[in-house]
């Protein structure tokens, strides 16, 4: 579970729950709670205290350290979901607790119900490109004071430091692809 994982990591880099609840802003009793996994906290706390383990987020929910070559079953996936975002990630990339062994770019399958929003939140990756392929359905990227609408094979490349909000305006679902470099979670 998350929580022993964030223990585990925190114990070995000998952090202490005082220390990394300072990095993330929370209190030492949130940590507590999280260990112990009395409570799920939502995708901005693990994004810090991630942060503050530095280690990448994604390494968070990984079974394992994976090899240099790796292959990726469908059903053997990294699945996340999180409180505060309307779909369910699969990472199709490999992953690593320590930052210097983990990809340079994350593929990320998503899947958005019909008149829904990605997220309540709007996202930003400081550091970090993104770049999104439609397989099915329409999505829109709302950047800004502008929506672009991408259909059934259209793509759309997001800079670093880009406000934005994903949308899926029609009555299916939509899925996608999304690519980040350098790695995010």
């Amino acid at each position: 579970m998350i929580g022993e994982k964030i223990k585990s990591v925190r114990m070995e880099k000998g952090i202490t729950a005082k220390d990394l609840a300072e990095k993330a802003e929370v209190t030492p009793g949130y940590i507590s709670q999280i260990e112990r996994n009395l409570i799920s906290p939502s995708l901005s706390v693990l994004m810090r205290i991630a942060e503050g383990l530095e280690i990448p987020l994604v390494s968070l929910f990984s079974q394992e350290e994976q090899e240099e070559v790796t292959v990726i079953p469908k059903d053997k996936r990294t699945k996340i979901q999180f409180a505060d975002i309307n779909m369910e990630y699969q990472f199709v990339t490999p992953y690593s607790r320590s930052k210097n062994t983990c990809t340079q770019m994350e593929m990320i399958c998503f899947r958005l119900g019909p008149k829904s929003w990605g997220s309540t939140m709007v996202q930003f990756h400081d550091e970090a490109g993104e770049c999104t392929l439609v397989l099915k359905g329409t999505l829109e990227y709302h950047i800004n004071d502008k929506v672009y609408t991408l259909h059934e094979g259209d793509s759309i490349y997001v800079p670093p430091k880009t406000y934005h909000q994903l949308y899926n305006p029609g009555e299916e679902e939509v899925e996608a692809v999304a690519a980040i470099s350098p790695a995010l979670y």
